[in-house]
């Protein structure tokens, strides 16, 4: 079925209801309309025909010792316009109650680009002081709040998390400036490195605990926690039944300082795998080469990951400022590493830096940027038995240009 008629057909329903006063649904649709340019003077890794960009390749060399990555890049695109609508309903179990459905046309892998994806679906419940909230949305560690203003698509990714996932969250009032929220969730199409089931075959879903101080509109602080387990296979090399899960931890610390001038975000996470945020990480197998036994039931092991960013920008409702600046690295395991095809991304890079100042001028609902970015990736060499970067190439540089148009409703 085309996806044409259907979008008329939501929007027609958004009228009807819209118009009828009687009716205790109120909709609001919302999205954009996006159009990018993007040039880069170097190849790099990135998906969606270059939306999603990641950093600078590793670099190749011909037989003369030329890096035939030292290529230009060169795109035009409208890919993560979006739309959506908020929904407020009439009160239920004492609780106001509120939903948003949101798609664009990002496409859930390469091959699908320029294809309706689901970004969000969920459901709030909201008593005075608890919140409920039911379905696909943004991982507590992406925090709404305190997330890079980047005109790059999403958020500076893999300096800062980037994951939608099907959850069940808690959050609770402790007093007006503090709270308290629980999740778990089912990782979507933002899934770890591996097997596509491994976190549902281990029957368990992530856990998150945050705690949040402050406020958004002058100054937040926050911690969050988060666990969770993947169970790779089911059998081993030698044909006998396992049920081993590897488990895995992140830390992250927040904050956002905002006054009538500028606003300030500070980010820092650390923790194992976390690949499921499309960030540096992985696991393998605990132990060394030579006396591993493939055939047999063996332990697991996660890459540590480390990554900091900042980023200002000017409260300027006509001309805004800003910059961001990131570097993340790949710490190693702290037991012995074997590396597994399949299980680990970005496992090669020995850190990452990027440095992005950006314009964006702003006349009612249309508005215009450029945003230059720099980036620096270092690759390994060699690694230890840990599988921590213990030789590194030279830097790999790109610089990243975007100049932007958005029409906002």
């Amino acid at each position: 079925m085309s996806k044409l008629p259907v979008l008329i057909l939501i929007f027609l329903l958004w009228k009807s209801l819209a118009i009828a006063d009687e009716n205790p649904i109120q909709i609001k649709p919302y999205g954009y309309i996006s159009y990018e340019i993007i040039y880069d003077t170097y190849r790099s890794l990135d998906t969606r025909d270059g939306e999603l960009y990641l950093f600078p390749k590793r670099p190749e060399f011909d037989i003369h010792g030329n890096d035939i990555n030292k290529r230009t890049k060169f795109n035009m695109l409208s890919v993560h316009s979006r739309v959506g609508m908020d929904v407020k309903g009439p009160d239920a179990l004492g609780a106001k109650t509120t939903g948003r459905i949101e798609a664009d046309f990002f496409g859930t892998r390469q091959d699908l680009v320029r294809m309706l994806r689901l970004r969000q679906a969920f459901i709030r419940m909201n008593w005075e002081t608890t919140e409920l909230l039911l379905g696909n949305t943004f991982h507590p560690a992406f925090v709404l709040d305190c997330f890079p203003n980047t005109i790059s698509f999403a958020a500076a990714v893999p300096f800062h998390p980037l994951n939608r996932s099907p959850q069940l969250r808690v959050t609770q009032d402790l007093n007006p400036d503090i709270s308290a929220s629980v999740s778990f969730l089912v990782h979507g199409y933002h899934s770890s490195a591996g097997p596509n089931d491994q976190q549902r075959e281990s029957g368990l879903p992530e856990s998150v605990l945050q705690l949040r101080f402050g406020n958004a509109s002058d100054f937040l602080f926050g911690v969050t926690a988060g666990y969770k387990f993947l169970s790779p296979r089911d059998i081993t090399n030698g044909g006998e039944a396992t049920s081993k899960n590897v488990g895995a931890y992140n830390l992250q610390a927040f904050s956002r300082l905002k006054n009538e001038k500028f606003t300030l975000k500070l980010e820092g996470i650390y923790g194992e795998n976390l690949s499921h945020f499309v960030m540096i990480g992985g696991y393998g197998a605990r132990g060394t080469p030579e006396d591993f036994d493939w055939d047999g039931d063996y332990d697991y092991t996660n890459l540590r990951t480390l990554s900091l960013w900042t980023d200002i920008e000017s409260s300027n409702k006509i001309l805004q400022w800003g910059i961001f600046a990131g570097y993340t690295e790949n710490l190693g395991a702290k037991d012995l590493f074997i590396p597994i095809p399949g299980l680990a991304r970005y496992d090669d890079l020995h850190y990452l830096f990027r440095i992005s100042p950006r314009l964006i001028y702003y006349s009612n609902n249309l508005s215009f940027g450029v945003e230059y970015s720099f980036y620096s990736a270092v690759y390994a060499e060699e690694f230890d038995a840990y599988g921590k970067p213990s030789a590194s190439m030279d830097p790999a540089i790109n610089n990243h240009i975007i100049l932007m148009a958005r029409y906002s409703f």
